[in-house]
C-alpha cells in the first residue's frame, strides 16, 4: 500500500475520532446522524486500507450527501458542518489523486468461439473416424453370430 493512502486512512480514521468525540461532548451533531457518518467513515478508512481508492471516493460521496442532509435537517449545526467539510474536503484532495492516477484496466479481448473444426447445421461432426455409425455392420458385436446357419 502507498504511503499517501495510509495517510488516507489514518486522516480518515480521525476524522471518525472527530465525529465520534464531538458528538458525546456538544450537541452540535445529533446522536443518529454522527453514528450514520462514524458508520460511514469507517467503510472510507476500511478501503483506502484496503487499497481500493475508488470506492473510498464512493464512499467519500456518500458521507458527503449524509451531511449535506444532516445540516438541511438540522441534525447538524453549521459550524460543527464546516468542521466535517473541512475535512472531507481534505480527505477527497488526498484520495482523488490516487484515483486519477490508477491505471485503467481494460478487460481482455474475448477469444473467438471458432474452435477450428466445421459442424453442418445438424449438429453432428462428421469429422471423426466413422465408427461410430448407425449400425454399419458391426453393432452388433457378435451377438448374432451364426443366425443364417441351420440348427438341424
Amino acid at each position: 500500500m502507498s504511503v499517501r493512502l495510509v495517510s488516507f486512512a489514518v486522516a480518515v480514521a480521525l476524522t471518525t475520532s472527530a465525529l465520534a468525540g464531538c458528538a458525546a461532548a456538544t450537541p452540535e451533531i445529533s446522536s443518529t446522524a454522527s453514528s450514520e457518518m462514524q458508520t460511514t467513515v469507517v467503510s472510507i478508512a476500511e478501503s483506502a486500507a484496503a487499497g481500493d481508492a475508488a470506492t473510498a471516493l464512493a464512499q467519500l460521496d456518500a458521507l458527503q450527501q449524509q451531511l449535506d442532509a444532516a445540516v438541511a435537517d438540522g441534525s447538524v449545526s453549521a459550524e460543527r458542518a464546516a468542521s466535517i467539510q473541512t475535512r472531507i474536503d481534505l480527505v477527497r484532495g488526498d484520495l482523488q489523486p490516487v484515483v486519477e492516477q490508477a491505471p485503467v484496466v481494460e478487460p481482455a479481448p474475448e477469444a473467438p468461439a471458432d474452435t477450428g473444426t466445421e459442424t453442418d447445421d445438424s449438429g453432428e461432426d462428421d469429422s471423426g473416424s466413422g465408427n461410430s455409425g448407425n449400425g454399419d455392420g458391426n453393432g452388433g458385436k457378435g451377438k448374432d453370430k451364426g443366425k443364417d446357419k441351420g440348427d438341424d
